[in-house]
């Protein structure tokens, strides 16, 4: 069985923490929120309609999880806020969100990752002090 390339491993650690990113995300919106009526809802999504220039899809918005189950049908969603169905595919590839959470991602990878490093570094300068040190005895 072959092993999986580092590159393999960097990209699925990535869309890990995306996906727990984006679920946190839904989650706090959910908490926030639960109490907001029909209308707040969907006037949200009409704002957030407009800041994207198109109808957005339930995944690309945060809180459309939550939305979605409100409702029971995007379709309804969009219907009821008087706004067309989105033109563009339903994948997370097409979302700016998706892409951002990903950019984030990756700088909070390389950040973890760098202090780690520092942290083996100082490892290896303290058991490098204590060899010397006995070393001398």
């Amino acid at each position: 069985m072959p092993y999986p390339k580092r590159h393999e491993i960097y990209e699925a650690v990535i869309r890990r923490m995306v996906t727990e990113s984006l679920q946190a995300q839904e989650e706090q919106f959910a908490l926030e929120h639960e109490n907001d009526s029909d209308e707040q809802l969907l006037s949200y999504v009409r704002e957030c309609a407009e800041k994207l220039g198109h109808s957005p899809w339930h995944r690309e918005i945060v809180g459309g999880e939550m939305i979605l189950k409100r409702f029971e049908s995007w379709e309804l969603v969009l219907r009821k806020a008087k706004l067309p169905q989105p033109t563009i595919a339903n994948k997370p590839a097409n979302f700016a969100r998706y892409h951002e959470e990903v950019e984030q991602q990756k700088t909070v990878y390389r950040q973890k990752k760098a202090i780690k490093k520092q942290k083996a570094q100082q490892r290896l300068r303290e058991q490098q002090e204590k060899k010397q040190k006995r070393e001398k005895k």
